[in-house]
């Protein structure tokens, strides 16, 4: 094994929740606040001897650590006094845990706050899984602190409900956890401090947005017929996710359309290359760690589970797309259907509207010339009365 300091060591101890012994027992009631020189006394007094530390209190002091923080971000004074009463009162095992950096790797993956809130926020549930612990039901704090050249990160957890369960039973978890889940953990942080989940996060956002707008216009009529072809096998019943059971035999269909999109858009490719470079990248970093620290290498190859989960990914892009043109394809096929109803009903009324102009047209017709002869008519029984009153007709003249 090489004699260069590793980029990342953690160490971890627990107590439990009572010693015979006195000195053991000192040292679970300071982590658990419940000596007399306890958090309150500490604010008040200052810290004097590091070795008998109430951990809340020097995690919180302004002049070592950024600031105590949880899931949720930095906590506030009345939260941390909620969580040095759990502390108290707790009949769980308290773990007590330190992540220290090397000195250079830490000042720059690991140098404040947000970064520190970032690596523990995102590792540490994955490691209480891998502990054998459920994320859901452990309490927790950390805080970086900065008064060493080796940024360091203290932790403190306990379990807030007893879930294991031993003669019908529940109890609260005995405290050992093993090596492998602490080289997990220390794996876990010197790959996500060194910004690779970033870089890694940035790029697949870029090729999921471009497959995305590239499903969103499907000007071309394979893929458009591809995707067709696609939703017409989708189960009737059942989830459709890209990774459901009914969804199996269509994984070689869809990862087909992805291929299709991936290199018939020259943006596209540059983005999967990118993505597979970082991949590679990751997991030469990855043999390094192994090698430098001693650790065996995963079984599963790194660019195996990427390529996997950016499939998936692409996939539930390539489904839904599906989903959405067969659903259009079923409306224009309904429109068009309605559209030759609705052309014969509006070439029936437009007849009936022609023959009620033509009728309209005829009766004025009919009353114009009607009319006319009235007008006519009247003009010849004025002339003939004239030719009466000026004698040249008798009276008698029939009109």
């Amino acid at each position: 094994m090489s004699d260069k300091v590793p980029n990342v060591i953690y160490k971890q101890e627990f107590f439990l929740p009572n010693y015979k012994d006195k000195s053991n027992q000192d040292k679970r009631d300071y982590y658990s606040s419940n000596k007399y020189d306890d958090y309150l006394k500490y604010v008040a007094t200052g810290i004097k001897d590091l070795e008998k530390l109430d951990f809340v209190e020097y995690s919180n002091n302004s002049t070592k650590s950024s600031g105590i923080f949880n899931q949720n971000g930095l906590m506030s004074k009345e939260r941390i006094a909620d969580f040095r009463k759990d502390l108290r009162a707790t009949k769980s095992v308290i773990w007590s845990g330190i992540i220290s950096f090397e000195e250079n790797f830490g000042k720059k993956w690991c140098g404040c706050y947000e970064q520190a809130y970032s690596l523990v926020k995102s590792e540490l549930p994955k490691y209480f899984k891998r502990a054998g612990l459920n994320p859901d039901n452990i309490e927790w704090f950390a805080g970086l602190h900065e008064n060493t050249d080796n940024r360091h990160i203290h932790l403190l957890f306990f379990e807030k409900e007893p879930q294991r369960m031993k003669n019908k039973e529940k109890h609260f978890s005995r405290g050992y956890i093993s090596n492998n889940a602490m080289d997990f953990l220390k794996a876990n942080i010197e790959l996500s401090a060194t910004d690779f989940k970033a870089r890694e996060k940035e790029i697949r956002l870029r090729l999921t947005k471009s497959v995305k707008e590239r499903l969103n216009d499907v000007s071309g009529l394979k893929l458009k017929q591809m995707l067709l072809d696609l939703a017409n096998q989708f189960p009737e019943q059942g989830h459709t996710f890209y990774d459901s059971d009914n969804m199996q035999k269509l994984q070689p269909n869809i990862d087909n359309i992805s291929n299709y999109i991936i290199s018939h858009n020259v943006d596209i490719s540059i983005y999967k290359n990118d993505f597979d470079d970082l991949v590679s990248e990751k997991q030469k970093l990855v043999d390094s760690y192994c090698k430098r620290n001693g650790v065996d290498k995963p079984q599963q190859n790194l660019s195996e589970k990427y390529t996997k989960d950016l499939y998936r990914r692409l996939g539930n892009l390539v489904i839904e797309s599906a989903k959405n043109l067969k659903g259009q394809e079923i409306e224009r096929l309904k429109l068009n259907a309605k559209y030759v109803v609705q052309k014969r009903m509006q070439k029936g009324k437009l007849w009936k509207e022609l023959e009620h102009c033509m009728y309209l047209n005829s009766k004025c017709e009919y009353e114009a010339i009607k009319c006319f002869q009235d007008y006519m008519r009247k003009l010849e029984e004025m002339r003939i009365k004239t030719l009466i009153d000026e004698g040249y007709l008798s009276s008698d003249f029939e009109m």
